[in-house]
C-alpha cells in the first residue's frame, strides 16, 4: 500500500487564539477567505488518502463537511484531552489500515515546499519562536536527537527545529515507538529514529498558525488583494499601491485628515506618495482579525460580538459628531442613486445581461434589475436635510479589524471621495450603515468566501441559500435595533441602500461571473423583504 496522510487537529489552540476565534481546531482557522485545511490539502495533494483529526465534540459547519468531502478528506473524531502522541496513536489504530507508510502534518502548520519522495524524513527549519518547539540535532543529514524545549526556557535552540511535517515508512513502528514513550510524541520520535533513521529535510517557507503572534505573522504572508490594488505586508507596515492615483490619494487623505475623535478607530497612516505613476500609502500592520473572518469562520460568542457592535457604534458616533459644511442628501444621491444606475448599465453592456428582463426568486416573479434599482431609490429619503459628517464609505466587515485586547475596532480601506477626483472625508452615515448591513444582513462575506448555495435554472431565475451560525441570527436582530444619531440600521433608507449596493458592485467582479450571479440573487432576496 502507498500509505496515507494524517493532519493532526484534535486539540483546540491555546487561550490567546481561542479568545480571538473561539474554540476552533487549528486546521479550521481562517486564512484569507478560506480555512487552513483547504490550503493544507492544496499543498499535500490528493494522490494519497487524507485523514483529518478533530476534537470529538466539535461540530463542523455543513459547508465544511461538504468541502471536506469534495477534497476527499475523511474526518476522524478523537477523544478530547489526549496528548499529541496519544492522539496520533489513536488515529492510526482507528484508521486500521495495513502497517505501511504514513505522513503526518500538524494541523497548525502550512509548508509551501513540502518534502517529496517519502520514506523516513522530517521537515526542519532553521528558525523557531519563543514557544514550545522540538529542537533537532542533525548529523550527516539524519536526525540523531529531538529535544522538546518549553516556552520561555531561555535556552538557545542550537540547531534547526521540527516544523510539523513527518514521513514515516512504518505506521506500526511509529505506534510502537510512541507507546513505548508513554504517549509522548517527541520521545516517541527519538525511539522511532533509533529504529528507522529520519532524514532531516530543510524547508524554506514554513507558516506556523499555532500561536497568536505566529498566526498573524503567517497570515500576513497569505493575503488577497483585488486586481487594481497591490498589497505589500511586512512585520511593521501594510503598503497599498495602485495605478489609480486618485483612489490612493483619496484613501491616504482620509487617514491624514480625519479629526481626533475618529483616529482611535483607524489604522495609523505612516507614509504616502507616488512613484513612476503609481500612488501608494502605508499604514501600521495590526495583529488582529477582520470582522469578516470572525463572522464567517469563528465561533466567538455573544459577549465578543456585543463588544464589536458597541465599538462600531462608538466609531459611527464619533463620525456623526464631526460635521462638514455640505449636504448628506447630496452625497447619498451621488453614491446610492447615480453610482448604482451607472454601474448597473455598465454590467449590462459588459455581459449582455438584459437588466430590463423580469426576474424570479425561488419561483416568485420579481421586477427587472433596472426596475428594482428605481424602486429602492424611491424608498430613500433624499430630502432629509441631514448635514454631511465624517464617513468611512466602505464600512463592511472585510475593512474592519477587531482588537480583542482593547475591545475596539480599527478601520482600513476608506472610500475617501464622493465624486471621482474630489477627495473628501465627509458623507452620509446612512451609507456606512448600509455597508455594515450588507455584511450582516446581506452575507457579503459569505459570498466572497464561496460559502453559499446558488441555483440558477435560467439567466433570470435565482435561488440562494446561506449557511448560518447561531451568532448570525442574533447579529441581524441586534443590527435592526442599532441606532446612531437618530438613524436606525434597520430603517427603510438603510435597507434600500443595501439592495442597491449589491447591484452596484456587479461590474467590479467581472472576473467572477459566479459571484456576480450570487450578488444578483442576494439583491433579489433583500429586495423581496423590503
Amino acid at each position: 500500500m502507498a500509505g496515507y496522510r494524517l493532519i493532526t487537529s484534535a486539540a483546540y489552540p491555546g487561550q490567546e487564539l481561542s479568545a480571538e476565534f473561539g474554540e476552533v481546531p487549528p486546521a479550521f482557522l481562517p486564512v484569507g477567505v478560506a480555512r487552513l485545511y483547504e490550503a493544507q490539502v492544496a499543498r499535500l495533494g490528493t494522490d494519497l488518502p487524507i485523514y483529518l483529526t478533530i476534537p470529538e465534540r466539535y461540530m463542523p459547519q455543513a459547508y465544511d463537511l461538504r468541502r471536506l468531502e469534495e477534497l476527499n478528506v475523511s474526518l476522524l473524531r478523537v477523544p478530547e484531552g489526549l496528548r499529541l502522541g496519544e492522539s496520533v496513536v489513536y488515529a492510526i489504530n482507528f484508521i486500521d489500515l495495513p502497517a505501511g507508510p504514513v505522513q503526518v502534518l500538524h494541523g497548525d502548520t502550512l509548508i509551501e515546499d513540502l518534502p517529496t519522495g517519502g520514506g523516513d524524513l522530517i521537515a526542519v527549519h532553521p528558525e523557531g519562536d519563543d514557544y514550545s518547539w522540538a529542537a533537532v540535532t542533525v548529523s550527516d543529514g539524519h536526525v540523531t536527537r529531538f529535544e522538546n524545549v518549553g516556552a520561555g526556557s531561555g535556552r538557545d535552540r542550537g540547531g534547526p527545529v521540527a516544523c510539523g511535517f513527518f514521513s514515516f515508512s512504518s505506521s506500526r513502528a511509529l505506534v510502537r515507538a510512541i507507546t513505548r514513550a508513554r504517549g509522548d510524541f517527541v520521545d516517541g520520535l527519538n525511539l522511532y529514529t533509533g529504529e528507522c533513521p529520519l532524514r532531516a529535510v530543510p524547508v524554506e517557507t514554513w507558516y506556523d498558525f499555532g500561536h497568536i503572534q505566529t498566526y498573524f505573522r503567517s497570515r500576513r504572508s497569505i493575503t488577497t488583494a483585488r486586481s487594481f490594488n497591490t498589497l505589500h505586508i511586512d512585520a511593521l507596515t501594510v503598503r497599498k499601491s495602485s495605478v489609480d492615483t486618485a483612489k490612493m490619494q483619496a484613501e491616504s487623505n482620509w487617514f491624514g485628515s480625519i479629526p481626533a475623535p475618529v483616529r482611535p478607530f483607524s489604522a495609523r497612516l505612516l507614509d504616502a506618495g507616488e512613484s513612476s505613476g503609481t500612488a501608494f500609502y502605508s499604514t501600521e500592520y495590526q495583529y488582529a482579525p477582520t470582522l469578516s473572518e470572525l463572522f464567517v469562520f469563528s465561533s466567538v460568542g455573544r459577549n465578543t460580538w456585543t463588544n464589536i457592535l458597541r465599538s462600531c457604534h462608538d466609531f459611527l458616533e464619533a463620525c456623526t459628531g464631526c460635521k462638514g459644511h455640505g449636504s448628506g442628501d447630496a452625497i447619498l444621491t451621488e453614491l446610492a442613486v447615480a453610482k448604482t444606475g451607472a454601474r448597473l448599465q455598465r454590467y449590462s453592456e459588459e455581459t449582455g445581461h438584459d437588466i430590463d428582463h423580469p426576474t424570479r426568486l425561488d419561483g416568485r416573479p420579481l421586477p427587472s434589475l433596472r426596475r428594482i434599482a428605481e424602486e429602492v431609490v424611491q424608498l430613500i429619503d433624499l430630502r432629509s436635510g441631514r448635514p454631511d459628517n465624517v464617513m468611512h464609505g466602505d464600512f463592511c466587515f472585510s475593512n474592519i479589524l477587531y482588537n480583542s485586547r482593547a475591545a475596539r475596532i480599527s478601520v482600513i480601506d476608506p472610500r475617501g471621495y464622493t465624486e471621482a477626483g474630489q477627495r473628501s472625508i465627509f458623507g452620509d452615515t446612512r451609507y456606512d450603515l448600509a455597508k455594515l448591513s450588507h455584511s450582516i444582513h446581506g452575507h457579503y462575506d459569505h459570498i466572497v468566501a464561496g460559502r453559499y448555495a446558488l441555483d440558477r435554472p435560467d439567466p433570470y431565475s435565482f435561488s440562494i441559500r446561506f449557511e448560518t451560525s447561531a451568532h448570525h441570527g442574533w447579529l441581524q436582530d441586534a443590527l435592526s435595533e442599532f441606532e446612531v444619531d437618530g438613524l436606525q440600521a434597520g430603517g427603510r433608507d438603510v435597507r434600500a441602500i443595501t439592495v442597491g449596493l449589491f447591484l452596484s458592485m456587479l461590474p467590479l467582479h467581472a472576473d467572477r461571473p459566479d459571484r456576480q450571479a450570487a450578488f444578483i440573487a442576494n439583491a433579489l432576496r433583500l429586495y423581496s423583504r423590503l
